[in-house]
Formats: structure tokens, C-alpha cells, sequence
């Protein structure tokens, strides 16, 4: 995995050592409860799981100087690993100055380059944050379906959008 960099940022590989960060910064309720797969409450060793399930993904540490601030990642969305989908979550202290769109920037740079044509992402119905940020990126609005949220216990809408590669690139240029 490659390390990116942005006028302000590091997206690096995870490490074992970023377990305590992630553990402090997703389990704030105002992070966590936008997501649906991490476990509630979340602890150190929901942490180390992931970072050891993660190991063959494209899942970035978002840094800056050194300091981490939250994760993004494209996976493969089905078992065909033939669709991807971003994902991202940044802590609480970090939020509200542009640090998300620019580091899903690199990520989807860096994704369309591989010569992949689509990109999926999604957020939870009330989630004003992601939205935004999502529509910053140009993604264009979809289909809406249920989802189950750990953190919430219970069903949530999820609003999907999509990215075709030509509108990325068309944006890129302009």
C-alpha cells in the first residue's frame, strides 16, 4: 500500500499502533453513531481486529504531522471484489475544517488511477456532515436502502451515491 500525501495531510497504512487512537477517536458517540459496522461500545481489542482484517486493504491512517485523525478506505464492496466503496470517519476535534474531502480526494485519485470506472459510498439518513462532504466530491445521489447499525441496534436508512470515473476525471480537469 502507498502512502498519499495532500497540501496538509498524510494518508498512510494503518499500524498496530494506531489501536489506542482509533479505539479514543471512533468510539466518541458522535463519530460511532453515523457508522453501522463497529461495535458498541467500542474498545482496544474491536480495534486490533480490525487493524488485523484490514491488513491486505486500502484502508489510509488520515495524519497530520504525525498526529492521527481518522481513517478512509476504498474495499471491495462485493465477495467479486468487482465494485469498491469509500468509507471514512474522522474524530471529533478534527471535524468541520475540510480534512475529509481532502483526504477522500487523494483516496479517489489514487483509486481511479488504477483504471477502476465506479466508486460507491453511502451515509446515514441525518448525517448533514457526510452529505456534505459527499457532495463536495461530486458523488451523485442513488438509491436509498436499510441497513442494520450496531452502534444504534437497530435498522437505519442509508442514502447511496455513486462516482462514475469520467465525472471524476472531467472534474479533476476543470
Amino acid at each position: 500500500m502507498t502512502t498519499l500525501k495532500t497540501d496538509r495531510l498524510c494518508l498512510r497504512p494503518l499500524r498496530t499502533e494506531d489501536a489506542g487512537d482509533i479505539t479514543r477517536l471512533i468510539g466518541e458517540w458522535p463519530v460511532i453513531r453515523w457508522l453501522t459496522t463497529p461495535p458498541w461500545p467500542y474498545r482496544t481489542e474491536d480495534a486490533e481486529a480490525f487493524l488485523a482484517k484490514d491488513r491486505d486493504q486500502e484502508a489510509h491512517a488520515i495524519t497530520r504531522e504525525g498526529q492521527f485523525m481518522g481513517v478512509v478506505g476504498i474495499h471491495p464492496r462485493d465477495d467479486a471484489g468487482t465494485t469498491h466503496e469509500i468509507g471514512y470517519w474522522l474524530g471529533t476535534p478534527f471535524h468541520g475544517q475540510g480534512y475529509m474531502t481532502e483526504a477522500a480526494t487523494a483516496a479517489i485519485d489514487a483509486f481511479f488511477a488504477t483504471g477502476a470506472d465506479r466508486l460507491y459510498s453511502g451515509y446515514l439518513i441525518g448525517n448533514g456532515a457526510s452529505a456534505n462532504v459527499l457532495a463536495k466530491l461530486g458523488f451523485r445521489v442513488g438509491g436509498m436502502h436499510r441497513a442494520l447499525s450496531r452502534p444504534l441496534a437497530r435498522e437505519v436508512m442509508v442514502q447511496e451515491v455513486l462516482m462514475k470515473a469520467a465525472d471524476w476525471n472531467a472534474r479533476r480537469v476543470a
